[in-house]
């Protein structure tokens, strides 16, 4: 159950927003046995001067549509498997029209017993699943 956190400027349509969030679950589902229904993300809309984003480090070009994407998710993917996850979702972002260089993808690692899905149980020990 990754958590994605998607920074983008404002001046992007909502359409645009939408196919970059789709672009980044798709690449969880398809390179990190992401289950397709586990689908929690945090999209953030910034006026213009609110991201402020070296635009040619390392050596890139970004633009004033340059975008941030943080996930949060369980350690255990292989260095390959985060590689594709990249490549995946800059792949999709790109037939959305977005440029490789305005996407900046950072990803952070924990345990099991780091989250809280919910009542305040910790989900690697406490978290039961809710029987129907």
């Amino acid at each position: 159950m990754p958590l994605s956190r998607i920074s983008v400027p404002s001046l992007l349509s909502p359409a645009k927003v939408r196919a970059l969030a789709d672009a980044v679950h798709h690449g969880l589902v398809t390179t990190c046995d992401v289950p397709d229904k586990n689908r929690f993300q945090l999209v953030s809309c910034y006026p213009s001067g609110s991201m402020i984003l070296d635009p040619t480090f390392p050596n890139v070009r970004r633009t004033a549509e340059a975008c941030v994407i943080e996930i949060l998710f369980l350690a255990g993917r292989t260095t390959e498997q985060k590689s594709r996850l990249f490549q995946t979702i800059v792949a999709r972002a790109l037939d959305a029209g977005f440029h490789g260089d305005d996407l900046m993808i950072a990803l952070v690692e924990n345990a099991p017993t780091d989250w809280s899905l919910a009542g305040g149980l910790a989900f690697g020990r406490d978290h039961r699943p809710v029987l129907p």
